[in-house]
């Protein structure tokens, strides 16, 4: 029935849990800043992000509806006002510390692999659409083993736009030729998965997880409520 399927990535294909609110992460994380030479409480570095990062999206959000900013930028900010000057490598070192210190649990959900490869082994096209920053995005799925599974990865910290803006599949296809004629998108979360699908004209199938928003109305064209991958249509004719 499809020949191209958009899935979310988080609550969709992969079962994370993180948690960037407790205060020994960012105390750790000043710790980093530390060895750089850059001497920052971890409540002042915590503080200093996420007025950078609004700051960030605020100045996005001029050019779309559902902005993303880039953490690197923002982490380089900082060091700028603390009087550093740290390298590429460095910043994306650090984004990857917040990301290790703030991560609970990941792993794939049953059945994500196989249906990406068998997708793929059956001629279809298989996109990813993912909220989030590409320097974990990017070294999540090589450590899980799927990035491979992708004819193309859109992340929103690369395009500066987030789901459910419709610019985002704009660039899914301007960027890796997806043909949203034939397109179904797969996710987890009604307000940006869903929403987006529909906000472009495509079906959607919402796949209910731990982590999908509750007490939120799904109008979507399939509905699996029991998290199960392997009741996606069309993946194992």
């Amino acid at each position: 029935m499809y020949q191209t399927y958009i899935f979310d990535l988080y609550g969709t294909l992969i079962d994370i849990e993180t948690d960037e609110e407790r205060p020994e992460v960012w105390e750790r994380l000043a710790l980093h800043f530390g060895y750089q030479g850059l001497s920052i409480t971890g409540d002042e570095l915590q503080r200093r992000f996420l007025l950078e990062r609004d700051r960030q999206l605020a100045a996005a959000a001029q050019h779309c509806e559902f902005p993303d900013f880039v953490m690197e930028e923002v982490f380089g900010s900082i060091a700028l006002e603390l009087g550093g000057n740290p390298g590429q490598a460095w910043l994306h070192e650090t984004v990857r510390w917040l990301r290790t210190l703030s991560m609970i649990r990941i792993s794939l959900y049953d059945g994500a692999a196989e249906i990406l490869k068998r997708l793929r082994s059956s001629g279809k096209k298989v996109f990813l659409l993912s909220n989030g920053q590409k320097t974990f995005i990017e070294a999540e799925l090589t450590m899980l083993g799927i990035l491979h599974l992708f004819d193309g990865v859109a992340i929103s910290s690369e395009a500066g736009i987030s789901k459910p803006d419709p610019l985002f599949y704009r660039y899914l296809t301007q960027t890796y030729g997806a043909d949203l004629s034939s397109a179904i998108m797969i996710g987890n979360d009604q307000r940006t998965d869903i929403a987006g699908a529909t906000a472009v004209g495509i079906d959607s199938c919402f796949i209910r997880t731990a982590s999908s928003p509750e007490n939120i109305p799904v109008q979507s064209t399939v509905q699996i409520w029991d998290g199960d991958l392997r009741k996606i249509p069309g993946w194992n004719l």
